[in-house]
């Protein structure tokens, strides 16, 4: 089956399915709408908002949390900095993981398909029942990708280290550079069809008021005068609101997520409230897989990433742009 075509399938066709979704296959090919997008399967969340003021504070690993845990054999820590830095140093037990390996290496667009996935994960000794802790020293940005990868091939037990390594070498915390072995895991992909979504639904969405459409790239790239490869047209998909990546962390050395309220008076200004479908894109669904989490985050049940972003519509000469 055509790739394009069964992220269309997957993203829309979910009339009929199991409401577990990630427990079962992927689902019958039916005719695409873009109407109702499907909650995303995520793990069980309070009724009211923690301590910390995120309704699914969950998603998060602290760094207090994580050393108590490092030796526990349920528990890995994935690295997702440079191999370089890896190298160098890196928290005790934690494997490697290249964030390029979440693309599919013959059709870059979209996500790695489930049969190298499995494999990718059970190298890193990855089964179903497996709490995985990535971290970066970007503000989140691979490990967000890499969650968001999980949640769509079924694994809701996954979370970001906030503040990563940055705050994890500011606290003086223990660092290693043994590269760990660990015995292969069992990983099955079980796709969610409820966090992504292919280009048909986010056209008929730019006209659909019950949707809100988030740009989570630069203010440049929003107003198309920063055109980036593989694109060639500049511009945003007409009615996405701009809300870049990077207003979701500090801006300081150590990049954690800012507090609840913070993030969510900025995003219902810019009118992404719980009421509405929301998709999520930038140039390659990374820094939207970040913006995803971090409406997840705050507890938004209907949120999708445009798998192909910028990439696929600024590379289309039908598909209409905004300046």
């Amino acid at each position: 089956m055509n790739r394009r075509r069964f992220l269309a399938l997957t993203a829309t066709s979910v009339i009929g399915i199991v409401a577990a979704a990630c427990a079962a296959p992927a689902p019958t090919p039916a005719p695409a709408k873009p109407a109702e997008a499907p909650k995303a399967v995520a793990p069980a969340a309070a009724a009211k908002p923690a301590a910390s003021g995120y309704v699914r504070p969950e998603l998060l690993a602290e760094t207090d949390w994580l050393a108590a845990n490092l030796k526990d054999p349920n528990v890995r820590i994935v690295d997702m900095r440079t191999a370089e830095k890896y190298k160098v140093s890196h928290i005790p037990g934690a494997v490697r993981y290249d964030t390029g390996k979440l693309k599919d290496p013959d059709e870059k667009l979209y996500v790695t398909r489930p049969e190298i996935f499995n494999k990718d994960m059970a190298a890193l000794g990855i089964g179903p029942t497996t709490k995985i802790v990535a971290y970066d020293d970007a503000g989140g940005l691979g490990p967000a990708r890499f969650w968001w990868a999980l949640d769509y091939y079924g694994h809701a037990n996954t979370q970001i280290l906030n503040g990563g390594w940055n705050k994890w070498t500011k606290e003086n915390r223990a660092s290693d550079t043994e590269v760990p072995s660990p015995a292969a895991g069992s990983f099955t992909a079980k796709i969610n069809p409820g966090v992504i979504c292919a280009l048909d639904v986010v056209q008929k969405a730019t006209d659909d008021k019950s949707y809100v459409i988030v740009d989570a790239r630069t203010a440049g790239e929003y107003s198309g005068s920063d055109v980036r490869a593989p694109a060639t047209r500049g511009g945003h998909v007409p009615n996405a609101v701009n809300i870049d990546w990077q207003k979701n962390v500090t801006n300081d050395d150590l990049k954690v997520w800012k507090p609840a309220n913070e993030l969510l008076k900025m995003y219902e200004e810019a009118g992404v409230t719980k009421d509405k479908k929301v998709i999520t894109y930038c140039q390659t669904a990374v820094r939207a897989a970040h913006a995803l989490f971090t409406l997840r985050l705050l507890g938004y049940d209907s949120v999708q990433n445009y798998d192909g972003s910028w990439a696929e519509w600024g590379n289309k000469a039908d598909t209409p742009i905004q300046k």
